[in-house]
């Protein structure tokens, strides 16, 4: 029973050494593979001679019942006998069989060395090389390249070197389709020329170069199509690689090349799009063109062109940075120079500029519009600004004359400070000594105006304090509201000279004081013709008003009160007169109206009311007349119609048959 459980396990241990030596081409596969078999024949060689052997003892004890003992006496030791054979059978066929099974100890190949015999060395050699390591496979190919026709294992050495060359090139293969073909020479390079599969290397190799050969002229055929935007050409060179009997030029290069194809693509339509932003020609434009072109691959072949955009569109935001500052807009020059990016070599320039703006600006706003201590701080600042521009610079000469000028331009801020401090008091003497200090500002300098502006007006206050006396006098004169003071202030008044400042305020006051006298002269004539009108006697009363002068005080008002009754006396007029229209046009005399209302002459108050009436009452008879002429119209298509139906009988008569003869 021991047996049979045994056989089995070594049975599977057997078959299980088979299948791994069998992969790797072993003769000593072979053979265990020979042993494995004619153990496993063996059981079923004995299974039949068992059954034999069951059948007599069957047989047997049918005949057990049979009485005689001499029978049973031979019965019993025939079986013993057959027992015993088979017995002695079992046991050699037993350790026959063990011994079949149980292979030899295998090597432990951790303790081979040189001196280990070649059997061992060369089992392990194939073991190591079973692992690909190209290593190993050197080492296993100079183990047996030395070995000569008479040694006993020459025959394996060479079947083994057979298969570890197509181990070598199949790792050759593999650095191939990985993309190196010089891995894969200098693989195959390891193979000893007197390999059995040397041919093989041969080919192989031949195959190999053919094939880069190719694959090569494919992809620089198509790189350089891509270089030449000749996107047609580029995809057909793709599309014969995709072709080629070789897996990294088939696939790997194939689909690097699809892919630059499309980054490529992708990088000149972002070129194009970033064009297309720039119409107006704007710096905003600009800044999102250079955003857009910065964002395209730098390792693509359309880079260099897309650099020499960025370059052009930059110099072009300098330049409207630099418009942006002659024109005095330093936030506009601010957001230009912003665009450019921060890594670009024009950058710098850009950032001086602002810098040369800020220095300028410092004198941009009028003094006037901030205080001493505003101005101080700007042109400070200014100046500040101005010394950071390096001597590298395209502005530095600029800068340094702006530093020159932003420091005269302080020094005259202070002599300017002084005068005003001086000219504050208000007196004659002080105003004098702030007209000498602002005086000492040179003509170009950048102060002067305001210096000339101070001087000016401490002028006019001079004169203002020398001619007020004048005016006061004059005001008091005035106070009395008679006419002969309104003449006595206004001759007092009129001493002012021309160009004086008070002049105008003088001048003011004397054509006040000039219609108040006329106001007092006309008066009683004005109240005189308003007197008539109210008696009714308003042909009088525009003949007293007419006696007001245009020019005077009341003149306007006389002719207001003129127009006034001029107007009643039309109306008074024309009146009757339209009233008679109405009543001519109530009768149906429309023509008759017409005529009436037209008497009322143009620029008469009722001549609108006339010509309204007029437009009213020929509407009216133009929508008779067109009344008559419809149904005068109606009438003769009905008699024109009754005719042709009178000759259309006539042209048609009818004719009757003869009746019957009786």
């Amino acid at each position: 029973m021991s047996l049979e459980n045994s056989q089995p396990k070594k049975l599977e241990v057997s078959s299980n050494t088979t299948s791994k030596n069998g992969d790797n081409g072993h003769s000593s596969s072979s053979i265990v593979e020979r042993k494995a078999v004619n153990t496993n024949s063996q059981p079923s060689e004995e299974k039949p001679n068992n059954d034999l052997e069951v059948e007599p003892e069957k047989n047997s004890q049918k005949s057990t019942a049979s009485p005689s003992h001499k029978k049973e006496k031979s019965y019993w030791g025939f079986q013993l006998m057959w027992w015993s054979v088979a017995a002695s059978f079992g046991i050699t066929g037993g350790a026959a069989l063990i011994w079949l099974l149980v292979n030899p100890p295998q090597p432990n190949c951790e303790n081979i060395s040189l001196l280990s015999p070649d059997g061992k060395r060369l089992y392990c050699a194939n073991k190591a090389a079973e692992s690909r390591n190209l290593e190993e496979l050197e080492k296993a190919l100079s183990l047996v390249k030395d070995w000569s026709e008479e040694h006993p294992l020459y025959q394996i050495g060479q079947q083994m070197t057979g298969e570890w060359t197509k181990l070598i090139i199949s790792v050759a293969e593999e650095k191939i389709r990985e993309g190196d073909l010089q891995g894969a020479l200098d693989t195959v390079g390891k193979i000893p020329k007197d390999s059995p599969a040397y041919v093989r290397v041969e080919e192989a190799k031949a195959n190999w170069k053919t094939q880069w050969a190719e694959g090569q002229s494919f992809y620089d055929k198509a790189i350089e199509a891509i270089k030449a935007i000749n996107w047609d050409k580029a995809s057909d060179y793709s599309l014969a690689m995709s072709k080629l009997d070789n897996v990294y030029w088939q696939t790997t290069k194939h689909r690097e090349l699809l892919e630059r194809i499309v980054l490529e693509k992708k990088g000149w339509q972002m070129l194009k799009d970033a064009r297309d932003l720039i119409y107006w020609e704007t710096a905003d434009e600009y800044g999102e063109a250079i955003a857009v072109a910065n964002n395209i691959d730098p390792n693509l072949y359309i880079r260099n062109e897309v650099d020499q955009n960025i370059q052009k569109w930059v110099s072009t935001l300098i330049e409207i940075a630099t418009k942006n500052i002659e024109e005095e807009d330093l936030k506009g020059a601010i957001s230009a120079v912003g665009f450019i990016p921060s890594e670009h070599k024009l950058k710098k320039q850009g950032e001086d500029l602002i810098l040369l703006g800020h220095s300028l600006a410092a004198t941009w706003n009028s003094p006037e519009e901030k205080s001493n201590t505003a101005n101080i701080l700007a042109l400070m600042e200014g100046k500040a600004a101005a010394t950071q521009i390096t001597s590298n610079s395209p502005y530095y000469q600029q800068a340094q004359a702006q530093i020159k000028q932003l420091q005269q331009q302080l020094d005259d801020l202070t002599r300017i400070q002084l005068a005003k401090a001086v000219g504050g008091m208000g007196q004659p003497f002080t105003l004098r000594l702030a007209i000498d200090q602002a005086g000492m500002i040179g003509q170009k300098q950048p102060r002067r105006i305001e210096a000339q502006t101070l001087i000016a007006k401490w002028r006019k206050d001079i004169l203002k304090i020398e001619d007020r006396p004048y005016v006061v006098l004059a005001k008091q004169l005035a106070k009395q509201e008679t006419v002969d003071e309104y003449n006595l202030a206004i001759k007092q008044a009129s001493y002012v000279p021309l160009e004086h400042p008070l002049r105008i305020e003088a001048q003011t006051l004397i054509a006040e004081w000039i219609k108040r006298v006329q106001i007092i002269e006309d008066s009683p004539i004005i109240a005189e013709a308003r007197t008539l009108a109210e008696e009714g006697k308003l042909e009088k009363a525009i003949d007293v008003a007419y006696n007001i002068k245009e020019g005077r005080a009341l003149y306007g008002e006389a002719q207001d009160e003129i127009y006034k009754w001029n107007t009643e006396l039309q109306i008074a007029q024309d009146r009757p007169i339209l009233n008679t229209a109405y009543s001519l046009a109530n009768q149906g005399s429309l023509s008759a109206a017409i005529n009436k209302a037209y008497q009322i002459g143009y620029g008469r108050a009722l001549y609108y009311e006339a010509q309204d009436a007029i437009y009213r009452w020929e509407s009216e008879l133009n929508a008779i007349r067109a009344a008559k002429q419809a149904e005068e119209a109606r009438k003769q298509e009905e008699y024109q119609r009754a005719q042709e139906q009178y000759y259309q009988q006539d042209s048609n008569p009818q004719y009757y048959s003869p009746s019957p003869q009786g």
